[in-house]
């Protein structure tokens, strides 16, 4: 007789693989399991592809609704969700999908799909209180370079060879205006931030990229003001912060 656990997972494996319903079937009381069973993983792949749907609404608009479909199937068959949290079981897509054989002709997809994870996180991730710019000005003038800039929770930055932001752009509700997107216009550095209720991306300079990256680090305002000087001579140092923290992506300097 099989340990509880061992039943237990005997019953999952056979709800994510219909062909390994059949040795569960004797230790099942009742008329028809392997249908009940069927029952129950339409139930677990549907649940799966709503939720995948959600978090990829770009992924699904690229490879259209039936092959999405699929997709989600596949993904939760050979990558079982690890969280009872079903916003959580898409962490894996973007590395699924870059071995998918059926999305070969897409080499952009994995990253659009790491990209629509970051804006999902981005969705969900907690409120940070604004910019309190009192304690900055409390800070003599000759110690503020060594504070540290703090990114909002919501703040995620990724750099791609391919036009993410533009990808992103045209395939967003209510976009109006041309959608033709040039893949050979990358790279791309963009930052994924939460201004209000919804997840944005934008694309960034290099300086900017390197200014930001910095901050996520750990750096101090003087070492990412560096680190943005070096990769970008352009970057306009003076009117770095600024902007990051009227948008909310800079939230504190400790």
């Amino acid at each position: 007789m099989r340990s509880l656990p061992e039943l237990q997972q005997a019953f999952a494996g056979a709800l994510i693989d219909a062909t390994r319903a059949p040795a569960l079937s004797p230790m099942l009381r009742g008329a028809g399991p392997i249908e009940r069973l069927g029952i129950y993983r339409g139930n677990l792949y549907g649940n799966a592809t709503k939720a995948l749907g959600g978090a990829y609404p770009v992924v699904r608009a690229i490879v259209g609704e039936e092959f999405f479909e699929g997709l989600a199937r596949e993904y939760a068959r050979a990558q079982p969700s690890r969280s009872g949290d079903l916003n959580a079981c898409g962490d894996r897509l973007a590395e699924f999908v870059s071995e998918f054989p059926h999305t070969r002709d897409l080499p952009y997809l994995p990253d659009v799909a790491r990209l629509e994870w970051l804006a999902h996180l981005a969705y969900y991730a907690a409120d940070a209180p604004a910019f309190d710019p009192a304690r900055l000005a409390a800070v003599p003038a000759e110690r503020q370079a060594m504070l540290r800039p703090r990114l909002a929770p919501a703040c995620a930055l990724m750099e791609s060879r391919w036009p993410l932001a533009r990808i992103w752009e045209v395939h967003q509700p209510g976009f109006a205006g041309s959608i033709e997107v040039n893949l050979d216009s990358g790279p791309d550095r963009v930052l994924v931030h939460r201004p209000q209720w919804r997840a944005e991306v934008a694309t960034l300079a290099r300086g900017e990229f390197r200014f930001l990256a910095a901050a996520r680090d750990g750096a101090s305002l003087g070492e990412a003001l560096r680190a943005a000087a070096n990769a970008d001579p352009a970057f306009d140092a003076g009117n770095a912060l600024a902007p990051w923290v009227s948008l909310g992506a800079i939230v504190a300097l400790d």
